[in-house]
């Protein structure tokens, strides 16, 4: 029954992995959305396959304080994100030459919601809340760490832009990781990881910039932020944790 489950495990994340990497061999829009997508639905009836409940499994289910998770965190990765690019344009790193009009910006921002949307919750799915469905045996730590280490290894197009890309997609994927195990949830990393997103598109798409530096500076400053917004989540779980046991 245990190799069972283990070889479940193991071809239900290979399964979710091929289709979710599979329409990047193409570039192209339509493969890209149909399997994205399909993504979504397939991750359900994979865990109901493995006799789990679903999109609950991940972390999706609809219990109180769903929607206020879900609120903070797309906040929270849109605040985090848009203080790492501030700061990058204070300290001179990155030079605003101009902005796109408001037009723009409204003909454009549905689409870019709809473009992270899906991606962001597919890739949490995929190494996030598949982790959460079949490994809360693990201790907090370990598992904050194997799902940050599967995030930036699911990046395979990125390996090998360097250790300040590196850096950032693992401190991102802390913050998402324990997100997770304080809020026994995926709503509150959801948010996060779309806000952010949301924030990266919408710089790239409105604000036209010139870099001012030669060695990553800005990514470093990202890094740094998804590390201070980590440890102060850190923090908050450490209390969380202590108070747990203070009242079992």
């Amino acid at each position: 029954m245990k190799n069972f489950k283990n070889t479940s495990f193991i071809l239900g994340f290979t399964l979710l992995f091929f289709v979710y990497h599979f329409p990047e061999f193409f570039q192209n829009f339509w493969i890209m959305a149909i399997f994205k997508i399909g993504f979504l639905i397939l991750a359900y009836f994979v865990v109901k396959f493995q006799q789990l409940d679903g999109y609950k499994s991940y972390g999706l289910g609809f219990d109180n304080g769903w929607l206020k998770n879900f609120s903070f965190g797309i906040i929270t990765g849109l605040l985090f994100f848009a203080f790492s690019v501030f700061i990058s344009y204070f300290l001179g790193y990155e030079k605003i030459l101009g902005y796109e009009s408001l037009s723009v910006v409204i003909q454009k921002l549905p689409m870019i919601l709809l473009m992270t949307f899906v991606p962001s919750l597919a890739e949490d799915i995929l190494t996030r809340g598949y982790l959460y469905a079949h490994l809360k045996f693990l201790k907090p730590s370990i598992w904050i760490l194997v799902s940050s280490i599967i995030y930036v290894l699911n990046h395979i197009w990125r390996l090998n832009e360097g250790i300040s890309v590196l850096s950032y997609l693992f401190f991102l994927g802390l913050v998402l990781a324990i997100s997770i195990i304080i809020t026994k949830s995926l709503w509150l990393t959801f948010g996060v990881h779309w806000g952010a997103n949301i924030a990266f598109e919408c710089n790239k798409s409105f604000i036209n910039t010139i870099p001012l530096c030669n060695n990553n500076e800005p990514l470093w400053i990202l890094a740094i932020t998804w590390l201070f917004l980590f440890l102060i989540l850190a923090i908050k779980f450490s209390k969380q944790y202590k108070n747990k046991n203070l009242t079992d």
